[in-house]
């Protein structure tokens, strides 16, 4: 595991013992498969002596699985979910497989004071069913290679999907094409549809390549024409710059997240 993958894992364990302080019902749209076990173990490593720990998948769950040790799980498949309705006591439950996912807002409300990790993989959403999703779910935690980001601590049925996320894409579209690059070579047109599926946001080629170009000429990335397309990837020795601007980025975003928090400003009551 490189530097770059370590700090994003230690990442995600501060921002979801940060979000279970605020919140019972959390979202995490992912991309990365390493990330979402990294996500789901330290979940039920949270866990109290009081809570039955429930995951509910369709995937085969074997005794090797990368699971945490002497954690005592009940696992239940999408077809039993109507089983939880019978558990009693406190419960901590994970959602696992994006084909639930119209099954979640009836599960929330059924256990509206269990703590509940829904993880979906983002490829395999709609936008529609994404803003569903974040209209039910007090967090989102949105995780794409090498780049994270956090809702609020409440989620209204506002679009963070469409606005927020537009936003972030737009103000950090060269961190986010950066990532993109170092995680495996592309063209621009691979780029813009790859931000198109993931984040539902549109841009044009009259966007993506001038950034590419001004990258290109900073030294980050270089080129290989082919005969119809130019593939991009890290320029030769520039890894660890790419790194460091990738971990600055987030170090940066931290320290706002946490200024925005010390000031508690209370929610509009509306």
């Amino acid at each position: 595991m490189n530097n770059g993958s370590m700090f994003l894992t230690s990442g995600l364990n501060t921002i979801l013992t940060e979000s279970l302080t605020h919140c019972r019902h959390i979202l995490f749209l992912y991309i990365s498969i390493s990330n979402k076990n990294a996500i789901r173990n330290s979940f039920l490593e949270m866990s109290h002596d009081d809570e039955k720990l429930i995951y509910v998948t369709d995937e085969q769950i074997s005794p090797t699985s990368d699971l945490p040790p002497n954690i005592k799980l009940t696992i239940l498949s999408s077809l039993n979910m109507e089983d939880l309705k019978e558990f009693q006591g406190k419960m901590r439950i994970i959602i696992d497989d994006a084909a639930m996912h119209d099954k979640v807002e009836e599960l929330i409300a059924l256990n509206n004071k269990n703590t509940i990790l829904c993880m979906f993989d983002l490829s395999k959403l709609g936008p529609e069913k994404v803003r569903k999703l974040v209209s039910c779910h007090d967090r989102l935690i949105l995780n794409t290679p090498d780049l994270t980001i956090l809702s609020g601590n409440t989620l209204k049925k506002s679009d963070i999907a469409d606005v927020t996320v537009e936003r972030f894409v737009k103000d950090y579209l060269d961190i986010v094409v950066l990532s993109l690059i170092a995680s495996k070579p592309m063209c621009g047109m691979d780029i813009l549809e790859t931000i198109h599926k993931n984040f539902n946001v549109l841009l044009s080629p009259g966007t993506i390549y001038p950034l590419l170009h001004k990258l290109k000429k900073k030294r980050l990335l270089e080129c290989e024409c082919g005969i119809k397309k130019k593939v991009y990837r890290p320029a030769k020795g520039s890894e660890e710059d790419i790194r460091t601007i990738l971990d600055k980025h987030r170090q940066t975003n931290e320290l706002i997240n946490g200024f925005i928090k010390s000031m508690n400003i209370e929610a509009d009551p509306k």
